[in-house]
């Protein structure tokens, strides 16, 4: 996963139940275009090992628990 994107750049994305799945699908893709991503999931370690992953690849992203 890279990070190219500015078409949210400034822009903030709150994606629910983002600690896999879909949701993590579509946190990621989000991050890929600039935007900063809260990752929020019941699954608060799903949650944070995908908010890692988008930080890991120079992205923004929040782990909260929801």
């Amino acid at each position: 996963m890279g990070f190219y994107g500015d078409h949210f750049a400034e822009k903030v994305a709150i994606v629910t139940g983002a600690g896999g799945g879909i949701g993590q699908a579509y946190a990621e893709a989000l991050a890929r275009e600039g935007a900063a991503v809260v990752v929020a999931d019941i699954n608060v370690e799903g949650a944070q090992k995908v908010a890692d992953g988008i930080k890991g690849e120079g992205g923004t992203a929040l782990a909260v628990r929801v």
